[in-house]
């Protein structure tokens, strides 16, 4: 039942006729992988280590060992990066019914049908959101150390998607929200 809702949505939405830019599309596909990455890394036990030393030797040729955590592993990262691009079959693209802008829409949220679904209205290129697949792999590709380097860092931290596709891949517009200034006790003017 839900597969045939989905593609009922889908074909509604090609009537409509909505086009956007690569950027725009690339964006969200940006934002989707962020979440779907941190998604992933939350979901791996944090204590895990992996052996990152290879196989190297010191002076006196006794094998040198390195351990890190697994999910800061450029190994464990880079597998995550090969396969999430397969995690796009579970978007549509799609336009706010309040104000028309463009977005990516997961389908499925913890089991059942996004609640948000009824805000948009889907869009269909034709393709059947294939295309959300190539830009993964596009964004990927183009990105893969600035996604590696972000995942690494001792904390993620907030807005990671604006680190990564705004500020570093440069797909995105949005900065970061300012925390208000601290006047020191000062009156504003």
């Amino acid at each position: 039942m839900l597969t045939k809702t989905l593609i009922l949505l889908g074909l509604l939405a090609l009537a409509q006729g909505y086009s956007f830019t690569s950027r725009e599309v690339k964006c969200h596909v940006c934002k989707a992988v962020v979440t779907e990455l941190e998604e992933a890394v939350a979901k791996e036990d944090s204590h895990k280590m992996a052996d990152v030393s290879g196989f190297r030797l010191d002076a006196q040729g006794n094998s040198v060992s390195k351990k890190v955590r697994l999910v800061k592993s450029e190994m464990f990262l880079t597998e995550l990066m090969e396969k999430i691009c397969e995690k796009m079959d579970d978007y549509l693209k799609a336009t706010y019914k309040s104000n028309g802008k463009f977005t990516l829409l997961k389908m499925i949220v913890n089991g059942q049908m996004n609640p948000d679904s009824s805000l948009v209205d889907f869009v269909q290129d034709g393709d059947l959101n294939k295309s959300l697949g190539h830009f993964c792999n596009e964004v990927l590709e183009d990105n893969d150390e600035i996604f590696v380097k972000a995942f690494q860092a001792d904390e993620l931290g907030e807005d990671l998607d604006i680190k990564i596709c705004s500020e570093q891949a440069k797909y995105c517009d949005e900065s970061p929200i300012q925390e208000e200034y601290d006047f020191d006790g000062k009156e504003e003017l």
